[in-house]
């Protein structure tokens, strides 16, 4: 039997169960009855709650004590880290994948493969699919800007034309009305429109191992919880942020709704994981992000940068041409403050000829903003995008639910669902 792990990135069951409850989510309502919910332990360190790491402890076996990945998109040369999707190719069997979050492709015969919009790797398959891998990529990284590059927009069209069926279009047609006046609503597109393409390669070519997985869901929760109908919470967001009237992580779970029908009618072992889950956050913290990240590295001051690469939201890495250079930037990035509060800017995370940028300051922004480190940056708001305003925040324990029921334990330490996937897969196909 064929095995699907899908992704379904931090999201609390406990909100879906609050949907099934008002009647929605039938599909979600048939996974949920018909197999067992397992929780799932990660780590105890509140800032190793991070979907990079845990993910990698899924599809490597290890903890972070045991894998030491610490950033999105560090699995990058490290060799020393198997991942499943190798391991069961070189058990001889095919495998496929559609965003694997903190994966690097090192598969010889990959049936199709799109990386996470974050990792630099390759992607694998038809030009068709390597195209709209590129043009997501392009979109998400570029979103806090709102550009979306012509080669990206043509990918994209060519990409609904191929693997969405009729039954979707008046859901596109509708969502892709609506991109000016709805938040969320071409992350959801890109959530959607991934699945189906992992839907339709999957028909196509059968692997025997495959994994899709979506951020989307994750990114509501983080952003747009308070939004909720299923939050009880004392918080709201600003109506110019997102309106009282929408529910965007309603309307992204409609969408997993009918992705999970939609594998249920498939011939497979199907496997549900979370990883961990968000709950309410306690305070208004507010996300930014740079616009053009070389212009101003070069106006602060910041010698020999060989390349600059844009991480998840408020991070990015630069590299340098020595180590030298990296101390010097480190020092300069290090100093810079919020002239208003004296709060830091950014932090800094120095890995030799290379440092891990996070513009962490969390307050609100305006037009006389200035900030200071060596030099003075006056109105810094114009050197950045607003990204959003947190509302979820992590929580370690997590969900795995596999159609098969082969998991006896009520909670698993979530290093060994590696094993249920690896193990008794290979068991299963013998």
């Amino acid at each position: 039997m064929k095995t699907i792990l899908v992704g379904l990135n931090e999201l609390n069951f406990e909100y879906i169960k609050y949907y099934i409850s008002q009647n929605h989510l039938p599909n979600f309502k048939k996974l949920f009855e018909s197999n067992k919910i397992v929780e799932t332990t990660s780590e105890s360190k509140y800032e190793l709650l991070e979907p990079w790491i845990q993910w990698l402890t899924i599809v490597t076996g290890k903890t972070y004590d045991e894998h030491k990945v610490f950033r999105l998109g560090d699995i990058v040369g490290r060799k020393d880290l198997k991942q499943i999707f190798e391991s069961i190719e070189e058990n001889g069997y095919s495998v496929a994948a559609v965003s694997p979050f903190n994966v690097e492709n090192r598969l010889n015969k990959p049936l199709f493969f799109a990386p996470d919009p974050w990792t630099q790797t390759r992607p694998s398959g038809s030009s068709t699919f390597v195209g709209l891998s590129n043009a997501v990529s392009q979109a998400v990284n570029d979103n806090a800007h709102g550009r979306l590059e012509m080669k990206s927009i043509f990918a994209l069209l060519k990409g609904l034309l191929i693997y969405t069926s009729p039954k979707d279009y008046k859901f596109y047609f509708q969502k892709i009305l609506k991109l000016k006046s709805q938040v969320g609503v071409k992350a959801l597109i890109l959530d959607k429109l991934l699945a189906d393409a992992f839907i339709n390669e999957w028909k196509n070519t059968e692997p025997d191992f495959s994994n899709l997985f979506l951020n989307t869901g994750a990114h509501f929760q983080h952003h747009f919880m308070f939004n909720s109908n299923a939050y009880n919470g004392d918080f709201a967001n600003p109506e110019w942020y997102c309106p009282k009237t929408q529910d965007p992580l309603f309307e992204i779970l409609k969408v997993y709704d009918q992705i999970i029908g939609e594998l249920l009618t498939l011939p497979i072992r199907l496997v549900v994981a979370t990883g961990l889950h968000q709950k309410p956050h306690g305070h208004l913290t507010y996300y930014w992000r740079l616009k053009e990240h070389q212009k101003f590295l070069k106006i602060i001051g910041l010698e020999n940068v060989i390349e600059v690469t844009p991480r998840m939201s408020r991070d990015f890495l630069i590299r340098f041409d020595s180590e030298k250079s990296a101390v010097k930037a480190e020092n300069i990035l290090s100093l810079f403050v919020s002239e208003s509060d004296d709060l830091k800017m950014f932090t800094v995370d120095n890995r030799g000829d290379s440092l891990f940028v996070e513009l962490t300051y969390s307050n609100d922004i305006q037009n006389d903003f200035n900030i200071v480190g060596k030099i003075k940056i006056e109105d810094f708001k114009k050197y950045i995008s607003f990204v959003a305003i947190k509302n979820g925040e992590h929580d370690g324990i997590g969900y795995v639910i596999d159609t098969e029921n082969r998991i006896q334990e009520n909670n698993l330490e979530l290093k060994n669902v590696y094993n249920y996937l690896f193990e008794d897969f290979k068991s299963n196909l013998n």
